[in-house]
């Protein structure tokens, strides 16, 4: 996945957890776990504000239950606000808006 710094972070073989300050779960996901933080200095982006993981050949986006909500963007489809804690599966090419001005684009 591509940062909003223009870094990209890969997330085969466990999860990425993304946020302000981001923190590992207490049962964490299986794989080995990333923690990427992202700025927020109007703090619209939750501490701990998502997950995302490489299922089989898919990636799961998760909500770690954030405040103001995750919008996903994919292409040739309106974008939507994931629900507190709602997963999505989702393709190369989308977008995931956390907010701040921190846009993830997922990469194939």
């Amino acid at each position: 996945m591509r940062m909003p710094d223009g870094g990209v972070v890969e997330i085969e073989g466990g999860t990425v957890y993304v946020g302000r300050s981001p923190t590992l779960p207490r049962v964490p996901a299986s794989g080995i776990p990333q923690l990427v933080a992202v700025p927020s200095p109007r703090r619209e982006v939750s501490s701990t504000h998502l997950a995302l993981s490489a299922v089989g050949g898919t990636v799961v986006v998760r909500d770690m239950l954030s405040t103001n909500g995750t919008v996903v963007k994919a292409p040739g489809v309106p974008a939507r606000t994931l629900l507190r804690g709602e997963s999505s599966v989702i393709t190369a090419g989308t977008h995931l808006d956390l907010g701040d001005g921190n846009v993830i684009e997922v990469l194939g």
